[in-house]
């Protein structure tokens, strides 16, 4: 999957990826050490690549929400739904762009990276603000997707490039860590190329948050 965004993202002028995790590969070497010391995978995500939009904060890999004003920011620690998916076993890969502040329904285009074109035609859009995550995993440049809707953003990007997007209902999934646009409509969901994809990733994220009330409710 390195190779394929090294090879397809930029080149092709897809530019669908902001930022690669330089921890990917030691993370999956871990992983393959511990699988053959113990022979059980560890998680149901093991070994996942996962693709993350850039408005989930991810520990010690820049988050900048699609703005220049976040350039370089770290975050002290992963979403809610980041740190499921680690402790999953699945690997964060890759932030992807996004419209700047996930503040368009139209189209992927953000001061960090410029916009995000449609895998399946260079000249068309991948609609937004998720755009970044549906070209990615659209390309397959990673397994799976993180996405965030507001009013419409895993659902357009999702239908624009063939994926299975999941609008959950909210409360189902803490949105701690996931850079707001509107609190009221604002939740996170996966994106992938099946529905049994979506399904595995909706299991290991969603649930109870402390650090989100709405939550409670789930």
């Amino acid at each position: 999957y390195l190779d394929r965004i090294a090879s397809i993202d930029q080149p092709s002028g897809l530019n669908a990826i902001v930022v690669v995790n330089p921890q990917a590969l030691s993370r999956a070497k871990q992983l393959d050490t511990e699988f053959k010391s113990t022979g059980v995978l560890p998680g149901p995500l093991a070994g996942i690549p996962v693709v993350v939009k850039d408005n989930y904060w991810t520990a010690g890999l820049q988050t900048t929400a699609g703005s220049v004003a976040l350039e370089g920011f770290l975050p002290p620690e992963d979403s809610c739904a980041v740190r499921r998916v680690k402790e999953a076993g699945g690997i964060v890969l890759c932030k992807a762009n996004m419209a700047e502040w996930a503040f368009h329904w139209g189209h992927s285009a953000s001061s960090i990276c410029g916009e995000t074109r449609n895998p399946y035609d260079l000249e068309r859009t991948t609609s937004g603000s998720s755009g970044g995550t549906a070209a990615a995993v659209a390309a397959n440049l990673g397994v799976i997707g993180l996405g965030s809707d507001t009013g419409s953003s895993i659902r357009g990007p999702s239908s624009h490039c063939a994926l299975v997007g999941l609008r959950p209902t909210l409360g189902a999934l803490s949105r701690h860590g996931i850079i707001p646009l509107w609190q009221r409509m604002d939740t996170g969901g996966p994106m992938c190329r099946t529905v049994e994809d979506a399904a595995r990733l909706w299991c290991a994220i969603a649930g109870f948050d402390e650090k989100d009330a709405l939550t409670k409710y789930s």
